[in-house]
């Protein structure tokens, strides 16, 4: 008996240490260095791809995740397309699509229309563990499984997928992972650049608002004076005061209270209040420089820009009484 238990040890820790060093399916790749877990994915030309029998042949399997109105995407496939053909005895391309509206036909599609010959398909339910936070995400898979590059974004400029895989089909390549790379987004651009452009306007419009009152035109630099200011032109600023409260007391209120629907009506009625608020300070700002209700309403839709041109135009400050019609 205990023959046969040593015997079965032996058998399992033979087994356990001749297995191909993938990594649990449960834990998130996130990192350069992890062992990537073995998966099986279904390819465009009714096959399938396991990441364990592509290693056996090659030497470093890039797995790209994408989707098919990707842009970047469309950018790098040919960078792409042009490595793996030279040198696809070594290395190989498997590029899924991870978005779940993307079709097998759509992929199959779109490989045919843009002349891609490496593999192709979709992700489906075999890569829960991979963290993907934007397409395209290309993972450098070597032999022993191990994830040694991680990019976050298209390979832009030409060349440098073809650097990337040249370091890793190197014949004095040391083994060792690069740091990962993450792209920035063109949206993040604009998210950045929008607001600081709509400040500016806010800024500039508000300055002449402010001079052409006689007020001090810096306080136009200050978000609470610039909009308690604005206010004080029409009704001395305490209805000003009274809208900052309600803007800045909904999303404390969120954050710090528990969700129920008392809160939600009261915020609801606290948004619509600081509605009314808008419109009747728009409209008092309209009259205040000689203009009439049409100013007013482009003053509520188009607060920047509306008062970027009420401020450099020829209209001047007639005071808090203003135009009536």
């Amino acid at each position: 008996m205990k023959k046969t238990i040593c015997l079965l040890m032996a058998i399992l820790l033979l087994a356990v240490l001749s297995a191909p060093a993938f990594a649990a399916a449960g834990e998130k790749i996130t990192e350069p260095g992890q062992t990537m877990p073995d998966f099986t994915v279904q390819l465009t030309d009714g096959s399938s791809a396991t990441l364990s029998e592509l290693l056996k042949e090659k030497d470093l399997v890039v797995l790209n995740i994408f989707a098919t109105w990707c842009r970047p995407c469309e950018i790098e496939f040919p960078y792409m397309e042009k490595v793996y053909e030279a040198n696809s005895d070594r290395m190989t391309v498997l590029s899924l699509s991870a978005d779940r509206d993307d079709t097998m036909e759509m992929v199959a599609g779109y490989k045919e229309s843009h002349s891609l010959s490496f593999p192709m398909g979709l992700t489906g339910e075999a890569l829960p563990f991979l963290d993907v936070p934007g397409y395209p995400t290309t993972f450098f898979i070597m032999k022993d499984g191990r994830v040694v590059f991680i990019k976050v974004g298209a390979f832009i400029a030409e060349g440098a997928f073809e650097e990337k895989v040249g370091i890793f089909l190197a014949e004095d390549y040391d083994g060792s992972a690069l740091a990962p790379e993450k792209a920035v987004p063109f949206m993040s651009f604009l998210f950045l650049i929008i607001p600081v452009f709509l400040y500016l306007m806010r800024v500039a419009g508000r300055w002449r608002l402010f001079k052409k009152a006689g007020r001090p035109a810096w306080h136009s630099l200050v978000p609470f004076l610039s909009t308690y200011t604005e206010y004080d032109l029409c009704w001395k600023g305490t209805a000003g005061i009274f809208y900052l409260l309600i803007v800045t007391a909904i999303p404390i209120s969120f954050r710090l209270l528990p969700h129920n629907d008392g809160l939600v009506l009261l915020a609801a009625a606290m948004t619509l209040a600081g509605f009314v608020i808008s419109l009747l300070e728009a409209r008092k700002l309209s009259g205040a420089f000689g203009k009439g209700l049409i100013a007013g309403i482009f003053l509520l839709i188009a607060p920047h820009l509306s008062r970027l041109i009420l401020g450099f135009s020829g209209a001047q400050y007639q005071g808090k009484q203003g135009r009536r019609d």
